[in-house]
C-alpha cells in the first residue's frame, strides 16, 4: 500500500537534464538554473520522477557560469571602453608634456617619443588653434587612403581647441583627427591595441601627422605636414 501510494521514481526528469546539459553551453547557462528550479519543483509533486542531484547541479553550475560570461562581458566592455579614451589620454599627455603617460598609450614609433618630439609636434599646433579642450570620437568613419595594413585600424576622432590661436581668433574650433590604431600580431586582446598615428585635418587644408607617415609619398595627400621624427 506504501509503495503503490509513493512509487519509485522510475524515469528521469527531462527538465533536471535539460538543465545539466544546456548550464554548461555559453548561453544555455542562463536558462539552466530556471530549468533546474522547475524540475525541483516537478519532483515534489511527481515520484515517479528522479534527478534531483542533476538538477541541482544545473543551477549551481548554471549560476557559475552565468556569473563568468557576465564577468567576460563587463571585462571586455572595460577594454574597449579604455581603448576609446587612449586618444584623449595621449593627447592631454602630450599636451601636458607628461611623456611618459603618451608613451604608454602608443605603439612603436610613438612609444619611444621622447619629450623634446612631443613639445616639437604640439607647439605649432597650440600656436595656431590654441589650447586642447576635449578629445571625442567622430561620428563617421575617416576616408580610406590607400590601402589598410591589415592589423591597423584608421578611427575618426574630434579634437576641440580654445581657438586662441594666431589663425583662429577666440572662437573654440574643432579639428577632425584620425587616429590609427594597431593591433600586435602576438595576440587578439582588446587592451593590446595602441595608438600608431594621430593625424590632424588643419582648418587650413594641411595635415600634421604624427608620428612621421610611413606610407608611400604616392599615397600621401598634397599639403602634408610631417610630424618630427
Amino acid at each position: 500500500m506504501n509503495e503503490a501510494a509513493h512509487p519509485r521514481p522510475d524515469r528521469w526528469s527531462p527538465l533536471a537534464v535539460a538543465s545539466i546539459v544546456l548550464s554548461v553551453l555559453p548561453v544555455g547557462s542562463a536558462v539552466a538554473p530556471v530549468l533546474g528550479a522547475t524540475a525541483l519543483l516537478q519532483m515534489r509533486r511527481r515520484t515517479d520522477l528522479r534527478g534531483r542531484a542533476l538538477a541541482w547541479a544545473g543551477i549551481a553550475v548554471g549560476l557559475v557560469a552565468t556569473g563568468l560570461m557576465v564577468l567576460a562581458a563587463w571585462g571586455v566592455w572595460k577594454a574597449t571602453e579604455a581603448l576609446a579614451m587612449r586618444p584623449d589620454v595621449a593627447l592631454r599627455a602630450a599636451w601636458a608634456g607628461d611623456a611618459e603617460r603618451f608613451r604608454q598609450q602608443m605603439t612603436e614609433p610613438g612609444s619611444l617619443a621622447t619629450a623634446a618630439q612631443l613639445e616639437a609636434w604640439v607647439a605649432p599646433v597650440r600656436t595656431r588653434l590654441g589650447e586642447l579642450l576635449e578629445v571625442r570620437m567622430g561620428e563617421h568613419a575617416p576616408a580610406a587612403e590607400g590601402p589598410v595594413p591589415e592589423r591597423e585600424l584608421p578611427a575618426a576622432y574630434e579634437a576641440v581647441f580654445a581657438g586662441s590661436g594666431s589663425e583662429l581668433g577666440t572662437a573654440p574650433v574643432t579639428v577632425p583627427v584620425v587616429v590609427t590604431f594597431a593591433r600586435p600580431a602576438s595576440t587578439e586582446a582588446i587592451d593590446s591595441i595602441r595608438i600608431k598615428r594621430f593625424l590632424f585635418k588643419m582648418p587650413d587644408g594641411t595635415r600634421i601627422v604624427f608620428p612621421e607617415d610611413e606610407r608611400p609619398e604616392a599615397q600621401r595627400s598634397a599639403g602634408t605636414e610631417s610630424g618630427p621624427r
